[in-house]
């Protein structure tokens, strides 16, 4: 075999955008099953609130009114998801088992800096075959307090009090820029996050059917709501 053959793709790939190339050379773009999406965080005292939409899109096609952004990861840490659903289900399913590892082996809470390089690692490592997706991880430790951590799909970290993902994020952050402050309580952070997310719904034609919210405090476990939106 020559060198050169060695470099060569094959006559036929498939890659995580499901973009399929056929012997012909024909490239057919296949729908994947996407979450057109808004996720919010934002940091308040002695708290990390989060909320998310609740719609999933395949194109112009609403797949899903009821679709899942937002989960626990371990009782002080959580995640949203935006991209790919495949991915994003595939990467949750394994950093709580690497967390669970980690506590187990520990007996002590994961930091959420600590689980945030876990996944970060985990993205840079497949930077050539990205998964599609962007994440928001927010918890609460003993030593580092509340913290928000916004995780690029190639492995970077944006640790911020307040920040959006999705395709609806640049009217959340209109509102969050606008009514963000420090130290906000509980209840003015929730109403923020309903806000945010709101505005996205109403502009954004693949974000809606209510919102998902997670308050996820130092002790106990994260206080869940739902906010049914029209739209």
């Amino acid at each position: 075999m020559r060198k050169e053959d060695l470099i060569i793709p094959s006559k036929s790939v498939f890659s995580r955008d499901s973009d399929i190339i056929a012997n012909n050379s024909q490239k057919i773009k296949a729908q994947t099953f996407k979450t057109g999406t808004t996720t919010v965080g934002l940091v308040v005292k002695d708290a990390v609130i989060l909320g998310t939409d609740k719609r999933a899109s395949m194109g112009y096609f609403v797949a899903s009114k009821t679709a899942e952004k937002l989960h626990m990861i371990q009782e002080h840490l959580y995640m949203t998801i935006a991209g790919g659903v495949a991915d994003a289900q595939y990467l949750i399913d394994v950093l709580r088992a690497e967390t669970s590892l980690y506590q187990l082996k520990r007996e002590k809470p994961i930091k959420v800096k600590s689980a945030g390089k876990l996944l970060s690692n985990i993205l840079f490592q497949n930077k050539m075959y990205p998964f599609q997706v962007g994440l928001l991880l927010g918890g609460v430790s003993e030593e580092e307090g509340p913290t928000l951590l916004n995780i690029g799909a190639y492995g970077s970290i944006l640790p911020d009090k307040f920040c959006a993902v999705g395709s609806g994020q640049n009217f959340s952050y209109g509102v969050l820029e606008a009514k963000y402050k420090d130290n906000l309580t509980i209840k003015e952070g929730k109403q923020i996050i309903i806000k945010a997310v709101s505005s996205s719904i109403i502009r954004d034609m693949a974000s809606g059917n209510g919102i998902d919210i997670a308050i996820v405090k130092k002790e106990g476990e994260a206080k869940r709501d739902f906010i049914s939106i029209k739209g």
